[in-house]
């Protein structure tokens, strides 16, 4: 073979390997004590099957009850990425979910809410607390209208991992997350 044909036998090998990485993304695992309780449905005899269900929900609630396993649904995952918004995390599974509906939940990329208290920090400079107990500051000042509690306010990703306050018609400054 000559050197032509190994480079050509390496691109096509990477190619198809590549196809392949996309075509299967991975799959989370699930957790022993989920599979186990599926494993149920597949036992034929009526009474064994029952017994097996029951015996797994069991163990599945008894886990539940130590904490050992937490079900979310969708509404729930919405309100904890809301709740966690503006803070940096390394990436965790459970709540990453699929691409699109990160895009469009309103929660994910800006909030809208109301102010709850304000704290002057000087210099132009707020901590503004949120209805739901967020704690953001803002880390240049506001000119032109001073924050009060009841004000709307939107908080936005903008660029570089950085997030961007608008307080009611004012101007947007830079803030940041800090409880």
């Amino acid at each position: 073979m000559t050197k032509t044909s190994h480079v050509l036998v390496l691109a096509i090998a990477f190619g198809l390997a590549l196809q392949n990485a996309r075509a299967a993304p991975p799959q989370q695992p699930r957790p022993e004590i989920f599979t186990d309780l599926l494993k149920c449905r597949d036992i034929a005899m009526d009474s064994q099957r029952l017994a097996c269900f029951d015996r797994q929900v069991a163990d599945m609630q008894a886990a539940s009850d130590r904490d050992e396993v937490v079900i979310l649904d969708k509404a729930e995952l919405h309100k904890t990425r809301r709740t966690l918004f503006g803070f940096s995390f390394p990436k965790l599974p459970f709540l990453d979910g699929d691409d699109d509906a990160k895009k469009e939940e309103e929660g994910f990329s800006r909030i809208q809410t109301t102010i709850a208290s304000v704290k002057n920090l000087g210099y132009g400079k707020w901590q503004i607390q949120l209805e739901d107990g967020a704690q953001w500051m803002t880390t240049e000042p506001i000119i032109r209208r001073t924050p009060k509690a009841g004000m709307t306010i939107e908080i936005r990703r903008a660029s570089m991992g950085s997030f961007m306050g608008k307080i009611e018609d004012d101007r947007a400054v830079r803030m940041k997350r800090v409880g």
